[in-house]
Formats: C-alpha cells, structure tokens, sequence
C-alpha cells in the first residue's frame, strides 16, 4: 500500500511539472510565428550557441512596434549615462511624429522581440566591461542614434550640445517643447520634373495618386532622407538628387528600359483615368482599389475578358444589373457569349445573330440602372 502511494505521489509530481512546462514554454518566442533566420544565422541554434546576427536589419510581422505618435510619450529623461553631465532630454514625440520617413519606430527600436517596445538598456549593457561585445554598449548605442542626424542637422558633435555639465545652469528641462506637435508636412497633389531628356523632357508625377490609389508608402521613396532635409541650422544645402530613376524602378523597371514615353512628354499630362487605356470604368469596377485586379503588377495590362479575374462563374450567377444595366425577361436567360461575341466584354455587344433591326446601342436589352 505505501509503494503505491509513493508511485501515485511520483506521477502527480510528474503531470504537474509536465503541465507546468508546457504552460511556460507557451511563452517561448521560438513557438510564435517568425522568421528564425532574421536573428539567427545557423539552422538549429542552441542556448550555449545562439549564433545571433547582431543587429539584424528586418521588419518581422510579430513586432508590435507601429504606434502612433500620440501614443508615445513626450519627453524621455536619459540619466543611465549621468556622471559628469546632468541628464540629456529627448524630445521623443516630435521624433517619433517624424520617424514615419524612414521606417517608424522600428527605425530606432530595431532589434525589438514581440510585445511591448522595450528600452535599450534592456539590450545594450551600461557598463564598459560588459560581457556581450558583439553589440554596441549603452553608451555606443545612443551615440550611433543620434550623431548621424545631427551631425547634418546642427553641424555639431560635441557633448554639450545634448549635455550640460554637472550643475550648469543653463541646464534645459525642455519643458517648451511639451504638447508640442511637428508643424504637418502637406502632401503636394503632383511634381512636374523638367528632366534633360531632349525630345520629351517634361515627366509628371502624380503624388497623391500613388499614395491614395496605388499604396505606395512613404518609406518606399523616402527611407533615406533625415532632418537636415528641411532644418539645416548652419546653411541651406542642395538637396542631394538620387539617380534619376531611382524610386521609380521597383514598379517600372520595363517602362524605364523600354518606353520612356510612357512618363516623358513635351507638356505636362492630365492625371490618368481608366478611359486613356480603352477600358472607362463602370458604376461596379469603379469602387474597386486597383490591387483588386492588378495584383503586385499595377499598372500590367489585363485581358479584357471578364473571366480574367471571375474564374468561377456560372450561368445564371451573374447579376447584370451591376453594369448599369438590368436584362429584360427575354434576354435574362441568355448566354453572355449570345450577345458578346467570343466572350469579348471590350467590345460592344452584337444583336445580329437574333435581330436583323435591332443593334446596340440604340436598342437596349433591358433598362439602365
């Protein structure tokens, strides 16, 4: 009897270790649905061997990371570093209002685990003799942030310029700037670019266009830009021209080494419209964002046979009345090739084989919607 107790004492010990377990390993990040190379550089990495790539450079789908910069908090106090200077202010909102530009919050948070944005200290040691070197210190990870930026915004790299000297009393608690927001960047409707193009050098760029009804994002033409741009404190510089075709080429790369036409004219050109193609948009297709048909290839040209992008028709399931116009009871039941000659939608539809009078569109087979 008391073996049997002890063997009963053992597997309830067991199962709840067991399912103890597994309610913690449910919190493993290696269970969540990523991307294991992103960090790691060997296929089965291991506690004592994690072969972690430092510093990765990747946008994973777990981060939780895109906040707004509502939510973020104004000023942050940087005192981990505070030994001959007092704390440093970083005006963190206005930052993070403008940070859209070159990739969000990921821009600075970039080696983040999902969940909520955790601080650097939490990955960058504060102390000189860390034990981890193959990441930058507290200290290195800050400086590498900001230096950059500034070294082009304010032409100035010294300690100063962030820091004030212990007990200094020009020391700035940057309170100003609280509630404070960055004046808004308006989005210009379109470019007209005079290029050296001889024939035809004149290109509009229709920029609202590609943000609203293409989804081109900022950081797809952007992502290189920095502050100095607008708030050069020393000097007015040029802004630095990328090569010509540069933002351009990921959607239009056939067009750019084929048919220059299709964006160089003499004159500046209208926006586009559906109707320039040969295909006016209709009272259905018209609500539709253009990803609907086009897919990743916006601006492919489709065939113009319906079946293109409905595959899955049958007779009798289509609605005519989504084309404006609704079938009468004598032509409802008809086939569409009947009246659309080889199922040929972009042209107009043909009487003849039923009518000798009757043709399109004059005569309509039913009524407009």
């Amino acid at each position: 009897m008391k073996l049997y107790r002890k063997l009963l004492l053992v597997i309830v010990i067991i199962s709840s270790t067991s399912l103890w377990s597994q309610s913690k390993i449910q919190k493993y990040h290696y269970q969540m649905p990523l991307n294991c190379s992103e960090c790691h550089s060997c296929d089965k990495p291991t506690h004592k061997d994690p072969c972690l790539i430092v510093c990765p450079d990747f946008k994973r789908e777990g981060l939780t990371l895109q906040n707004t910069a509502e939510e973020a908090p104004e000023l942050i106090t940087i005192d981990k570093l505070a030994r001959v200077y007092e704390p440093s202010i970083f005006t963190h909102k206005l930052h993070a209002e403008m940070s859209e530009m070159s990739g969000g919050c990921i821009t600075c948070h970039h080696y983040n685990p999902p969940g909520k944005v955790l601080a650097c200290i939490e990955c960058h040691e504060p102390s000189k003799k860390r034990t981890d070197i193959s990441k930058p210190g507290l200290t290195g990870a800050y400086h590498q942030q900001c230096l950059s930026c500034h070294r082009e915004w304010s032409h100035k790299t010294n300690c100063t310029v962030c820091h004030a000297e212990k007990g200094s009393v020009h020391t700035s608690d940057k309170s100003e700037f609280a509630g404070k927001s960055h004046s808004r960047i308006e989005m210009p409707k379109k470019l007209v670019y005079q290029t050296e193009e001889e024939d035809n050098p004149v290109v509009t760029f229709f920029h609202t266009a590609h943000v609203e009804v293409y989804g081109t994002k900022c950081t797809d033409c952007h992502q290189d830009e920095s502050c100095s741009r607008c708030h050069d404190m020393v000097k007015k510089q040029e802004i630095a021209e990328k090569e010509s075709h540069e933002n351009c080429i990921k959607c239009h790369e056939k067009e750019i080494d084929n048919k220059c036409e299709r964006c160089h004219d003499s004159k500046e050109r209208p926006p586009f419209t559906h109707e320039r193609v040969g295909w006016k948009l209709k009272k259905y297709h018209a609500t539709q964002n253009c990803q609907v048909c086009h897919n990743e290839t916006k601006s492919a040209k489709l065939s113009k046979k319906c079946a293109t992008c409905h595959k899955n028709w049958e007779s009798g399931s289509f609605d005519h009345g989504t084309t404006g116009l609704v079938l009468d009871d004598e032509h409802i039941d008809l086939d569409c090739s009947d009246c659309h000659i080889n199922s040929n939608f972009g042209k107009k539809p043909s009487c003849d084989d039923c009518h000798e009078d009757n043709f399109y569109p004059k005569m309509k087979p039913g009524e407009l919607k």
